[in-house]
């Protein structure tokens, strides 16, 4: 599983270089580090204003406690689900 940060897509900025992307699905885009292949951040045409980046890739990743759970209806068995973050099934936009 992975922890988004979602922000305002008109906000981002790419501080070093612009990443690579593909295509993933016929409304969302994948960005990685054509270095090393870190996935780097998610856009989706669903949430057209916004972007999820991905929080294990961020320098002060303290700086981004989760807010909810998200797709628990489909996680793994021994991840154990924070008794005080809201909980969704499904993701809602």
């Amino acid at each position: 599983f992975v922890t988004w940060a979602t922000v305002p897509k008109d906000r981002l900025v790419w501080l070093t270089h612009s990443p690579a992307s593909y295509r993933a699905t016929p409304e969302s885009d994948r960005y990685f580090c054509p270095q090393c292949g870190a996935q780097l951040a998610l856009y989706t045409e669903l949430a057209p204003n916004s972007i999820d980046i991905t929080v294990a890739t961020l320098d002060k990743v303290d700086d981004f406690a989760p807010k909810r759970e998200i797709w628990i209806g489909s996680k793994i068995a021994w991840v154990p689900l924070s008794d005080t973050l809201v909980h969704e099934h499904e993701e809602t936009l």
